[in-house]
């Protein structure tokens, strides 16, 4: 069975069915340990004649007969430990499901929707980015009904003042959850990854690759991957593809993107040689790459940036590459953000085989594509956009994990799963300090690590790994 509660819907009545709810008790498990007092404080007339007994003397090394009464006696205090035991991976609680105990999935959407209608014309674009999602989430929960799977949803609006931490963390659909999904703020995922943590219920973060936990919590998931997942994805696949090539990694000579260079050039499995432009003219007029492409063979360069303030630099240097290259097989990497870019010049990505590391991606080839984009059309009137679909990939991978697996099954997947536009594979994350691994016994989060690579052919992107 799936069950799907709403509270606050955004969408149209009609999108989920509301089922009876059935919570799962949680027992938790004390046992209290043991006092000894000291001294009854009782004083008792001491005897005239005492009784000697055999005492060790570490002064002469020998043993003296000593009255009983002049030994002291270690008494020893128990008291309660209130520090939280060592939790690991291994040691989450498994449940598995059962249509009499279903597992309860929580779903706190940044909606900030309370009167707004599915894809309005009036819709804030952030808006209808989570609508789209949430749409897909419940297509999904429409192709998974058939299967009866021993789950139940509660979908809330996270941004509603009625829903802050402090009163969600009071309702039984929270307290008691197996996974939560959500919310988007930073303050409040914190918040709720410590709540996770306490009460050993697995918190998903689908939105903000940015948000990593200080203290380790092997209950807090990261959907998003961060750079440092980028970094690992972009030189592995430039270690498979190109072991024998000159690889430069590219940065100004500016102390953040030094550090961002240094992430690939100290990486251990490929070797980079960092190129640190100082040119500041703004058409890079100072810059000679032709030096760098003496050979014949390929040469492939690595650009690791993300902001659109940057944009402007990234298309100056392709265009730099493009001029100098002439018949050489240059190939340039960027980053996912690099799909948002506006500016890119085209005939730049296509003459240098650009490459890049992305998360998502509407895969149009996958068989499953066009009868999705169908059945959303004929159910919402709107054409899905990428949300849609990394909504439907996450609920057919949490869901079909979750009722098959219990929620930990979401941290013990072998490989990568790939939906329509997603992929799906929780790695953890340990500190980056060789010590500090070593020593630490649980992980700080787990993340998703599952990263495509795009190349850009005939004016349009393609999936090649």
């Amino acid at each position: 069975m799936i069950s799907v509660p709403n509270h606050r819907q955004p969408l149209s009545g009609n999108n989920l069915v509301i089922c009876l709810l059935a919570f799962c008790l949680l027992a938790a498990c004390t046992s209290q340990k043991r006092a000894i007092d000291k001294s009854s404080g009782v004083e008792k007339d001491t005897p005239k004649t005492e009784e000697m007994v055999e005492q060790y003397d570490p002064v002469t090394g020998e043993v003296v007969l000593v009255p009983k009464s002049e030994i002291k006696v270690d008494t020893v205090i128990w008291t309660e430990d209130t520090t939280p035991p060592l939790v690991t991976d291994e040691d989450i609680k498994q449940r598995i499901p059962t249509a009499e105990n279903p597992a309860q999935i929580a779903l706190l959407m940044p909606f900030d929707a309370a009167h707004v209608g599915l894809f309005s014309d009036h819709q804030d674009p952030r808006l209808n980015r989570y609508l789209h999602y949430y749409a897909g989430m419940q297509l999904a929960l429409d192709e998974l009904k058939p299967l009866d799977l021993p789950l139940q949803f509660h979908a809330y609006d996270a941004d509603a003042v009625s829903n802050s931490f402090a009163m969600m963390s009071r309702k039984p659909e929270i307290a008691e959850a197996d996974v939560i999904v959500g919310p988007y703020d930073k303050k409040d995922i914190e918040a709720y990854a410590s709540f996770g943590q306490a009460n050993e219920i697995m918190v998903l973060s689908p939105w903000r690759p940015s948000f990593q936990p200080e203290t380790e919590n092997p209950f807090f998931l990261q959907l998003s991957p961060g750079l440092d997942a980028h970094v690992e994805a972009l030189t592995r696949y430039i270690h498979q593809q190109y072991p024998d090539d000159d690889v430069y990694v590219v940065g100004r000579d500016q102390e953040s993107e030094i550090n961002r260079i240094r992430m690939f050039s100290e990486h251990e499995l490929h070797h980079f040689e960092e190129l640190i432009v100082t040119d500041t003219t703004p058409d890079l007029l100072e810059t000679d790459l032709r030096i760098l492409m003496d050979t014949l063979e390929t040469t492939v360069f690595v650009l690791p940036y993300y902001s659109r303030s940057d944009e402007a630099f990234v298309n100056e240097f392709m265009r730099k590459l493009h001029a100098d290259s002439h018949v050489r097989d240059i190939i340039v990497f960027g980053l996912p953000q690099w799909v948002g870019f506006t500016n890119l010049n085209p005939n730049y990505m296509e003459s240098l085989h650009l490459h890049l590391s992305v998360t998502d991606f509407i895969d149009r080839a996958h068989p499953g594509y066009e009868p999705f984009r169908q059945k959303f059309f004929d159910k919402y009137h709107v054409v899905p956009d990428i949300n849609a679909y990394m909504g439907f990939d996450f609920m057919e991978w949490m869901a079909r994990t979750v009722s098959e697996k219990g929620a930990d099954g979401l941290i013990q997947s072998p490989e990568a799963t790939y939906g329509l536009a997603s992929g799906f594979h929780m790695l953890p994350v340990y500190p980056k300090d060789t010590l500090a691994q070593q020593e630490m016994q649980i992980p700080l989060y787990y993340e998703n690590q599952s990263i495509r690579i795009l190349r850009f052919e005939e004016q349009d992107f393609y999936l090649v790994r």
